[in-house]
């Protein structure tokens, strides 16, 4: 069985980041896919320096070892000032030894329909800082697809289950 690590990558309390990944998770596990979820609100994040992995806390280790053990990844992408999150940055700036030659999905959160373009940022990190080749289509939501804290669109699940689909051919 395929496990796929879904990353949550919002800081945000009401996170709309994080109704995507669950929705994935939710899409993943009726595909009989394992999934982990690492969301960047429960981690002890420190700062990347540069040290090895081995002095990081334990959050960060665990995080590492998961990643390191999967298959793929989803990344839950907030997008703030057009670009990467810089906690999620940050995330993947420490662990990116672990994603080596591996695939991911990319799930963009934003707040305007515009906005969709900045997941070519964290395309290009993923290629040239981890050596990870992201999948096609791209997830792209913006506020208007939610509501009342749902996911109010029900194609961005239909997007979400292509991207998934997608993903599992090519592992």
């Amino acid at each position: 069985m395929p496990h796929f690590t879904l990353i949550q990558g919002s800081l945000r309390k009401d996170s709309r980041t994080a109704l995507l990944i669950d929705a994935t998770a939710d899409i993943l596990q009726k595909n009989n896919v394992e999934t982990s979820v690492i969301d960047l609100r429960s981690i002890d994040m420190q700062f990347c320096d540069a040290r090895k992995i081995e002095e990081y806390n334990s959050d960060i280790q665990k995080a590492y070892d998961i990643l390191k053990q999967s298959d793929a990844y989803m990344f839950g992408m907030p997008v703030y000032c057009y670009s990467v999150s810089g906690p999620l940055k940050n995330f993947i700036d420490i662990t990116s030894g672990a994603m080596s030659k591996k695939i991911a999905g990319i799930l963009c959160n934003s707040g305007g329909v515009r906005s969709f373009l900045a997941a070519a940022d964290l395309m290009k990190i993923l290629s040239f800082e981890s050596n990870v080749t992201t999948v096609q289509p791209i997830v792209h939501a913006y506020a208007d697809d939610f509501q009342s804290g749902q996911i109010f669109n029900e194609d961005i699940l239909k997007r979400i289950e292509k991207l998934a689909l997608a993903m599992l051919h090519d592992l």
